[in-house]
This record gives C-alpha cells, structure tokens and sequence, in this order.
C-alpha cells in the first residue's frame, strides 16, 4: 500500500503512543493549558471570552501571509454570531491541545490548515455559543426556541429578554460546556464566503505586527554565526584577536554549528564577524558539483533501478507515434523576506524561545535536545513569520542559538544574513525526469512512462519530525530508519505524478532515489513543483504531436466530470483562449495538489525578439472558499513565487559550497516583471482545501508552453530561457 505523508505520519504517531484517538476540546496531554484569567469563560483550549466581552482565539497555526489567522477568525465568528474584527487573537503555545488533527504536531505546512480545522474551529464557536445560550435560558427561564443569537447578543424573540455575551461570562463559565451542538449550513453562513477583510492587515501596516527578529527582550546580545561552507564540515579552528577588540564584541567562540560573534547590536556582530578567520574541514565524497549531481541523475535515467510507484497495464499493443522526453529541475533556495532568526533566553533550568516557526513544537524539541533539558521546560512564543514556503519547519536556527545561550549565560538574538540564509538554507532537490508515451492516430495516448530521479526529501525530513512526534527516549537510530523506510518510494518526491487524472491508457511511474550531500526541506508545493512542469510541458508535447489545440488535447483525455476540467474551462473561458491579440501566445496547464484543483494561461508577447510575460489567467477549485480575496492573493503570491524560481531559481554547487549568496544571484521577480494576473474562483459545495501552495504548480509549464506557442521551442529545463 502506497501511503501519503499524512498517512505515514499518522501511523508514527501511533507507533510513538503519541496518537489521541478522537478531538476533544479540553484534552491536555501535555499537562495543564491555562490561559487567561480565572474569571474569563474557556469553554475549551482555543477561545476565552473575559468579562469586559473580550473575546480572544488562540491560533495553533503559523501566520506566514497566508490568511490563516483571518481565516481562522472567520470560522470562529461564524458559529459565535459575531464580527471577525470583534475577535483578538494570540498564537497558542506548544500544546498537544493544538496539534493538527492529521499531522499530530503543531506545525503548518500542506496547506492544510483551514482544511484541518475547519468543523474543529467552527465547533469551538458554536460550542462556545451555547453555552452562552443555556446562562441565558438558566437567567430568563425561557426554552431554547425562543432566544435566538445576534452580533454577540442572545435576544428574547418576544423582545423580553437581552443579554450580551460579557454579562452572561460569570454564568456560563459554571455551566457545563455543551459539545453536542449543530454547525451552521453554507446557505447560512454570513462570514464564510463573504468576509473579504484582514484582521491583521492594520498591524501590518502600522509596523506593529512583531516577527521573529523584532521580539528579542530588550537586554538579548546579539548573534551572528560564521558557518562552514560545506554542509557536512567542521571549525578546526579560527584567529579573533582583531575582532575582539572591536566595539560592542562580548565573546567569539565555537559551537557545534560554526563561530559565534556575540556582540550588543547586530552590526558590531557583524562587523567583527568580518575579522574573523576560520579554518574548516574539507569536504568529502562525492556529488559535491551541480554537474555530478546532473550527470549521476541522467545516468540512473539510462539504469534500471527504479522502485515501482504506480503501474496501470495498457491494453494496446505497441503502436502509433513514440514521444520521449527528458526534463531536468536545480535546487532551489526558499528565500523568505525575513532571514531566519531565533532568540534565547535560560533561567532556572527553562529555556525562552522567540522565534517565527512554522513547527513550534520541532522548535522546542530541538532546543530541548541541544541543552540537555525536557521538552516541558521550554517555551515557545511564536510571532508572525516574515515567509515560510517549508523553510520555517526546520528548527537548526534553534539549536544554534540554544547553543550560543548556553555558552554565555545571557538572552541572546541569532539573527542569520541574506548570504547565510541562500547558502545554508534547506533546498528543495533537483530532479530529473523522462517521460515517453505513444500517440495513436485515433488519438489514443497509451503506454505513459514517467521515471523520476532525484534525492528523497522524507529521507532527510522525516527523522526530523520524528523527533518531536516521538518520546526522547527513542534512540536516534530508530529514528533514522524512518527515513531510511520511506527513501526507496518517497511519496513527497512523486506526488502529482503518481495520481496522474489523464484517461490515458497504461501508467507507469518509476522513482530512484539519488542522495546528494546537502541539506533539503519542502519547498512551496513540494514534490508537485517539479513534477507538474514536467507532466503538463509533456502532455503539451503530445498534444503538438497529436495535432491538436493543447486545450482541445486535454478536454479529451479529461474525465468529463473531473474538477481538473472544471477549472480548465473556467481559465480557458477568463483567458479567451485561442482569440488572444495578435503578437500575444498563450500557454495553459492544470494540476491537482493539496485537494485543490488549479488550472492557468499564461500570456507572453515577443518584444524586440524576447519573451515577455503579459498576463497569468488562474482558476481554482478549492472546495469552500472562507475568504475569496485571500485566496485571490494567495494564487498571486503563489504565481509570482513560481515565476521567479522558472525564470531565475538555480542553486549552484562548486566544490561543496553554495556559488549563490543574495539576490543579485538568485533573483526574485520584479515588480517591474510582474504580470497582471486575473483569478476566478470556481463555485464548489466541497469542504476547503489548501490554497497556500496550488498556485504555485501549473505556472511554470504555462509559461514553458507559451514561450513555445511564441518561439516554436521546447524548454526542458529549468531555469527557462527568455532570450
């Protein structure tokens, strides 16, 4: 049985006793949560209303831009009969209370957070209602049937009775919670669907939201860490006497992760940083240049071993027009807005964590294990997250200033460097493809042949996770054979090729895992960021060979009833494919990920004989939509996030080291490139899917197909080429 990375993760959770079967709303089993005031209403670990009416929602997921927190607000407010904006919110500390549903760890990632907590959240506010309903039916004396809830109010239908939710507090907080209670229906959803506000927008704009660099205590030293060039290396030793000298340096000293410069501001770290000289170990064994890497992929594309991932036998013989392929994907860095960063502070045998994480409690885990102390006496206080995109799951900023803390007894800010975050990030693996597949003269596309070569990403990840999903007694090598377990057929490698939605005739998918010396880590839509380019380029392929429309090809290798054809239409229609104005060509692909379905037209115009990227048309399927503005500007950011890696993402290996270090080379879009971009958001009376990573996919086969509509060329590899 294939099974997928919630599934696998879900039965080490088991395996670690770590699993509370069912969700319950008070369930502490990591010890007492108090949070709030003995007097406020906690109905259960998420909402606290005090007696002033305040009402307050903790957040379990990380708010990296994405909407979670609006969203989460929303669901909330819906089944509390109040306005978002009448709700505050914190991010909840580490807590098994607040662990995902599926993952069984407090992390976000797989857009999959309003996916997950979607009747969770909206429970919590309808629990939490009538509760408050029953004070008032207790203080009136009247039936249920005759109160009815409005904007935080519970009002007599008669009008003889009205109570706000502050006055009902001290009441309803010795009442029984009521848990058995009935979520509203879409048709009566006033927020849901509806809500195009940000709760956090003005904190935002006003420079009060604090993220991770700015919530250091105001007496926290500051960091900075010189690292080995090579991933695997070590400091064998280092000259600082010109650097302690200097002004504002408090110490320079070895960790187990480089030389730390501790200083009392960042640009006094920075600058002695500079004077600095480490000696490192060198690096060892093989596939240290980018160039091996490529030529070990493309020679195991010729081999044979290759683990078996998907295989639909094909009912026709041999026959037709034979299409083969080969594609070809770097590494790529995540480059968040904000370079990571980390503050500590020890007293008493506890540890204090500021940090922006996507997983909190992999955050203190790992500085847990790096001081030598129970999970329990660690705490986490998550802020805003200055981008994620997978980055913000690792904690090795954690255990590196957990170590620097430990040396000099004092709080202290790590704050890394644009150069320290592109060449000492967690890449996303290069891949390499070959597809071959036959076109018949009927149309028919049979013996579909996809082999993927690349390194695992669970191989690295997963003994990561498991060190947090498991107790700390489990040794290290039990942990490590996770990876080993899941390496040979990674599901994160092969997904979006292995649910292929195409009625073509035999499918065959065919995974080799190639392990190379360097850290990796999901990237915005993982596995789906390199398989999609290749599938949808080739399908494209086969349509050209076909003779037919790229559209006309895949509406009928489409099952009719599919929601891949149902966003296909749908971008096809907004895009006014095949009437575009003369001088512009259009380029379309559609894929699934995350129970999402996406479909996309890119538009490109030739201008003194280059390309240039005029217009991205997007529809999605995302089952219930919470927030349709925040969807539109997640499928934009998700866009413009793919752009940049098709036209300028590459992460170069020479000698071990990374040859990039700042955006002068590893660019990012820029404004001036951006395109227009139009989303249509596809009725659906699905529940809601991810929207976080599903733009990400289709864009850069879409702009590959429209670069070969405009110049008759086939890229195959990525970073595509404009002039």
């Amino acid at each position: 049985m294939k099974l997928s990375r919630r599934q696998f993760i879900r039965n080490v959770s088991l395996a670690g006793g770590a699993l509370t079967l069912g969700f319950h709303l008070t369930g502490c089993s990591d010890g007492p949560l108090v949070v709030g005031e003995p007097e406020d209403f906690r109905p259960n670990a998420f909402l606290r209303i005090d007696p002033e009416g305040a009402i307050t929602l903790q957040i379990p997921k990380a708010e990296m831009g994405q909407g979670v927190v609006t969203g989460m607000v929303t669901l909330v407010a819906e089944e509390l009969e109040v306005s978002p904006q009448r709700i505050d919110w914190e991010m909840a500390p580490v807590h098994s209370a607040f662990a995902d549903p599926e993952m069984q760890l407090q992390i976000t990632g797989g857009s999959a957070s309003i996916r997950v907590f979607y009747d969770v959240l909206r429970q919590v506010g309808a629990s939490a209602r009538e509760t408050l309903v029953a004070a008032a039916m207790q203080q009136s004396g009247l039936p249920r049937q005759s109160l009815e809830v409005s904007d935080g109010e519970v009002v007599a239908s008669n009008g003889s009775y009205r109570a706000t939710y502050a006055q009902l507090v001290p009441l309803a907080s010795s009442l029984p919670v009521v848990e058995e209670v009935a979520l509203k229906t879409a048709d009566q959803f006033r927020w849901i669907g509806r809500y195009d506000e940000r709760v956090d927008a003005r904190v935002k704009s006003d420079g009060s939201a604090r993220f991770g660099i700015d919530a250091a205590p105001p007496d926290a030293l500051v960091a900075v860490l010189l690292r080995c060039p090579w991933f695997d290396g070590s400091v064998e030793g280092f000259e600082a006497e010109a650097a302690r000298s200097m002004p504002g340096v408090v110490d320079i000293f070895a960790t187990d992760y480089g030389v730390a410069v501790v200083a009392e501001g960042y640009w006094y770290a920075r600058q002695a940083a500079a004077k600095v000289e480490v000696r490192f170990t060198g690096p060892e064994g093989e596939l240290r240049d980018s160039e091996a890497i490529s030529s070990a992929m493309q020679a195991a594309l010729d081999a044979d071993d290759f683990a078996s991932i998907r295989e639909d036998e094909s009912s026709r013989e041999a026959g037709g027009k034979l299409l083969r392929a080969r594609y070809e994907l770097p590494l790529l860095a995540h480059a968040p807005m904000e370079p990571l960063n980390a503050t500590c502070r020890l007293r008493d045998g506890h540890c204090e964590i500021w940090v922006g994480s996507q997983a909190p409690d992999i955050a203190r885990d790992a500085a847990s294990r790096q001081l030598g102390i129970p999970r329990e006496s660690v705490r986490v206080y998550n802020q805003y997250l200055g981008g994620g995109f997978g980055r913000r799951a690792a904690a090795d900023n954690v255990a590196e200033v957990a170590a620097i803390a430990q040396h000099v007894q004092r709080p202290v800010q790590l704050v890394w460097s644009r150069e320290d975050d592109i060449q000492h990030d967690h890449y996303r693996p290069p891949f390499a493809g070959e597809l071959q597949a036959r076109v018949h003269p009927d149309g028919v596309v049979s013996h579909w042949r996809h082999r993927l070569v690349g390194p695992s990403i669970n191989q690295f990840m997963m003994p990561e996770l498991a060190k947090a999903m498991l107790p700390q007694w489990v040794p290290g090598g039990a942990r490590q054979l996770i990876g080993t377990v899941v390496a040979s057929e990674d599901f994160a490698s092969v997904e979006g090729a292995d649910s292929l939605p195409y009625q073509f005739d035999g499918i065959h998918v065919e995974y080799h895992n190639l392990p190379i010396p360097v850290p990796l880590g999901y990237w915005r839509s993982v596995g789906h960021s390199h398989t999609a380019f290749v599938v949808e380029s080739f399908v494209d392929e086969l349509a050209h060979a076909a003779g037919e429309d790229p559209l006309a090809f895949r509406r009928r290798h489409l099952p009719e009833d599919s929601r891949e054809r149902r966003v296909m239409e749908a971008v096809a229609r907004a895009a006014g494919w095949g009437e575009a104005a003369p001088g512009r060509y259009q380029g379309l692909a559609v894929h699934a990920s995350f129970q999402s379905y996406v479909a996309e037209v890119v538009e490109v115009s030739l201008q003194d004989g280059k390309p240039r990227i005029e217009h991205v048309y997007c529809a999605i399927d995302c089952g219930q939509v919470i927030n349709p503005q925040i969807v539109k500007d997640q499928m934009e950011g998700g866009i413009a996030f793919a752009l940049s890696a098709a036209l300028s993402g590459e992460i170069t290996l020479k000698g071990g080291a990374v040859q990039q270090s700042n955006f002068h080379d590893y660019g990012m879009l820029r404004h001036t490139d951006m395109p227009d971009v139009t989303v249509v958001l596809v009725d659906s009376d699905a529940p809601p899917t991810g929207v976080g990573e599903p733009g990400t996919p289709p864009a850069a086969p879409a702009l590959a197909n429209a670069l070969f509509a405009a110049t008759g060329q086939r890229q195959r590899r990525l970073p595509l080429q404009l002039g």
